[in-house]
């Protein structure tokens, strides 16, 4: 599936910018990325090293435990260098978001390519496990 990180900002007194992406149905239920900036620190605009990182979230209610696997990659006409990683989770109803991880970018200034477009496009693959 495409996804596109849209850019958003918290309403704290220092403003935070952080991405979302739209509500997009995989494998019948309702999911939704989040991404965040050096991992959200204070100023991050005083640093010259920038990562992003991504959280997968379950939005649908489930009967049962459903195991993932799941990796983003570079979107349609973006040259973005990024290390696949295949990461795992065990979706619930009571444990419904992974945690932040590190999206494999190759370094600073391909994330700073990210940084500078309006929307942040990429490709989520997502397989359900099966026991």
């Amino acid at each position: 599936s495409e996804v596109q990180f849209r850019p958003y900002r918290t309403d704290d007194f220092i403003t935070r910018l952080y991405y979302e992406t739209p509500r997009l149905t995989v494998l019948n239920q309702t999911w939704v990325l989040k991404a965040r900036v050096n991992d959200s620190e204070r100023n991050p605009n005083l640093s010259c090293k920038r990562t992003l990182s991504f959280q997968l979230i379950l939005k649908s209610k489930i009967n049962s435990p459903m195991e993932c696997s799941f990796l983003l990659l570079e979107g349609p006409y973006d040259d973005v260098k990024i290390h696949p990683v295949i990461y795992h989770f065990v979706f619930s109803n009571e444990n419904n978001e992974t945690d932040y991880m590190a999206l494999p970018i190759l370094d600073s200034v391909e994330c700073n390519k990210l940084l500078a477009a309006k929307n942040i496009n990429l490709r989520l693959f997502l397989f359900q496990i099966q026991k």
